[in-house]
């Protein structure tokens, strides 16, 4: 019995010692962690690393494994223990006692008495501190500190990383998007059609390759969006010839209705990507709204001027060029009522410009519509009658929008204005 309980008291300090051995090498790696963790995030001011946080986490979790891995490695053993107990001024009589356990002579039995006999009288002498000096522990507070104050510090260049991550995750969607598509087309290619339409697929193909590269050195939101418009209408043209070859494929005996099938489909999911705003065209827009409209309106940034009918205001069109009319019609606001040139609003959210040398079509509108061609305009019953056709400003606008990046599409332009042209359009959409 007395054996064994001066064997659980070398075991206790053991584990105590295992403990205070955890301690300190936790919190002097979690220090080091906590040093590395202020680097990176210091970096994160300077250059642009979106990844700072994550890493100084990840510094602070591989030092505290490490502290645990090298605890458990060079954990303390019994005798280590007994021999760490003797130091406390028993003279080596508790180590020699714990080896020579399992030994019946007599000098080791009295060797052994003695040493429970002073243990069990002189246990208080045994003292053993779990945690290191308070001088680690504050260190490890402080450099906690600092590194938490610099990850929430903002800073342009944080904002800029955030920003060229974002750009980059959707840059891989995109790219993602764009390899699935190009496998397609080039399974396409290696059907029985004609060489015609293997030619136009391998223009897709380079045509793809070039919005690829495109997203992959995007490097702001910027870049990003004019490469996003460009491929936009990039797959509605593409989804809108795909589906024409898709026709002619099925109307002909040449190629397998399979093949067909498989164009059409990749025809659909091109227009769908495309938003089919351009597969459609540019002219099928007319504005539905022009009836009703009357009174004066400021057309500050539009194209043009606008003339109001039945006395009803005019439009004077600031910073452009063109033509813009109103029509007449019987619904109309209190707040756009006037006469002559003035000064008004119209609830309408659309602009109109006239499409030059295109004979008004109105049945509101009388007069001499022949014989005007060197005139920007003529008499009508109640006004001036504008020539041309109305249609939306968008309408117009998508229109020289195409035909802008066909002809960069095309190679058209100089290299350094193609970034010119795209942000010039970018903005409208903006």
């Amino acid at each position: 019995m007395e054996q064994r309980a001066f064997v659980k008291m070398i075991h206790a300090f053991q584990r105590r010692m295992n403990i205070a051995s955890v301690l300190q090498k936790s919190i002097a790696a979690l220090c080091i962690g906590a040093a590395a963790g202020i680097l990176f995030q210091a970096a994160a001011l300077v250059v642009p690393f979106y990844y700072a946080s994550l890493y100084s986490g990840l510094a602070l979790a591989l030092s505290l494994l490490t502290a645990l891995v090298l605890a458990y490695v060079k954990r303390i053993s019994p005798e280590q223990a007994a021999l760490a107990m003797d130091s406390f001024g028993f003279d080596e009589r508790i180590i020699t006692a714990y080896e020579c356990l399992g030994q019946e002579s007599v000098l080791v039995r009295l060797q052994r008495e003695d040493a429970m006999n002073q243990l069990a009288e002189h246990q208080d002498r045994i003292r053993m501190a779990l945690l290191p000096s308070w001088k680690k522990p504050v260190l490890l507070l402080g450099f906690l500190a600092v590194m938490s104050g610099l990850a929430l510090l903002p800073s342009a260049v944080k904002e800029r990383a955030r920003e060229l991550h974002e750009v980059r995750k959707e840059a891989r969607e995109q790219m993602k998007e764009l390899d699935e598509l190009a496998s397609s087309i080039d399974k396409l290619a290696q059907e029985e059609i004609s060489q015609e339409q293997k030619n136009a697929l391998q223009e897709m193909l380079g045509s793809l390759e070039a919005s690829r590269t495109e997203f992959e050195q995007a490097d702001s939101a910027k870049l990003l969006f004019a490469a996003t418009n460009k491929l936009e209408y990039k797959y509605a043209m593409m989804g809108s010839e795909l589906e024409e070859f898709a026709k002619r494929l099925r109307d002909g005996v040449a190629a397998s209705p399979m093949t067909a099938e498989s164009m059409q489909v990749l025809a659909e999911r091109m227009q769908e990507l495309g938003g089919m705003q351009l597969a459609k065209g540019t002219g099928a827009q007319t504005g539905s709204n022009q009836q009703g409209q009357s009174g004066s309106q400021n057309g500050q940034g539009s194209s043009g001027s606008q003339a109001g009918q039945n006395g009803n205001g005019s439009q004077n069109g600031q910073n452009g060029s063109g033509s813009q009319t109103t029509q007449s019609g019987n619904q109309m606001s209190d707040h756009s009522k006037g006469s002559g040139r003035g000064v008004g609003s119209d609830s309408t959210p659309h602009d109109y410009v006239s499409v030059p040398n295109d004979i008004t079509d109105s049945g509101n509108l009388t007069g001499n519509a022949a014989n005007h061609e060197a005139s920007e305009y003529f008499r009508a019953q109640n006004g001036l009658g504008w020539e041309g056709e109305h249609t939306t400003y968008e309408s117009v606008l998508e229109s020289y929008e195409q035909k802008a990046y066909e002809g960069i599409d095309a190679g058209q332009y100089p290299s350094n204005m193609e970034e010119v042209i795209k942000e010039y359009f970018s903005s409208f959409n903006q």
